[in-house]
């Protein structure tokens, strides 16, 4: 087999993986850049996840707030009176997010419909991110012994399962 051959055989996985990295690295950067504005105190995407989860749980006639931890960055999370949990920056899904539209933009074909695949879900996975947090906080306020397992395991496994249904879904639908 010649060089050239070998090179076509591989060149779709090469791309791939090529696009991926060059992606990922990009995107991590800015958000890196971003976070370096707010060293030593929460940032504004950690506020906004903080004040989107109270206001769910307050649609759902729950007492809840999310008030910034002293001398750290990140909030408390209180519901009904009881600091359950911290919200910190890795909660608001954003290196997910990023290796998602890494993934999107390396299989993609089509920019428009990448772009507008990447954007909506995106938006998706932040949604269910918020759900996510509610949903552990809950726990965490009924079963405090399933605190561990319900962090560590079950709702990583939640946000990751979500991710790879968007991945097949984009694959199956718009990858050629």
């Amino acid at each position: 087999m010649s060089e050239s051959s070998t090179y076509q055989q591989y060149k779709p996985t090469i791309k791939f993986i090529v696009i991926f990295a060059l992606t990922y690295a990009l995107l991590s950067m800015i958000y890196g850049r971003y976070l370096n504005h707010f060293t030593g105190q929460t940032d504004d995407l950690t506020k906004f996840v903080g004040r989107s989860v109270s206001y769910v749980y307050n649609i759902l006639s729950i007492d809840a707030q999310t008030i910034p931890l002293k001398n750290e960055s990140g909030l408390k999370l209180i519901i009904n009176g009881n600091y359950l949990a911290r919200i910190v920056e890795g909660c608001t899904a954003m290196s997910i997010i990023i290796m998602f539209i890494a993934f999107i933009f390396s299989f993609g074909s089509n920019l428009k419909k990448t772009l507008i695949f990447a954007i909506a879900g995106s938006i998706l996975i932040f949604m269910f991110n918020i759900i996510r947090i509610v949903v552990l906080g809950y726990l965490l306020y009924v079963v405090p012994a399933y605190q561990d397992v319900s962090h560590r395991v079950i709702f990583p496994a939640m946000i990751y399962g979500f991710v790879i249904l968007l991945w097949i879904i984009f694959i199956k639908k718009y990858y050629k």
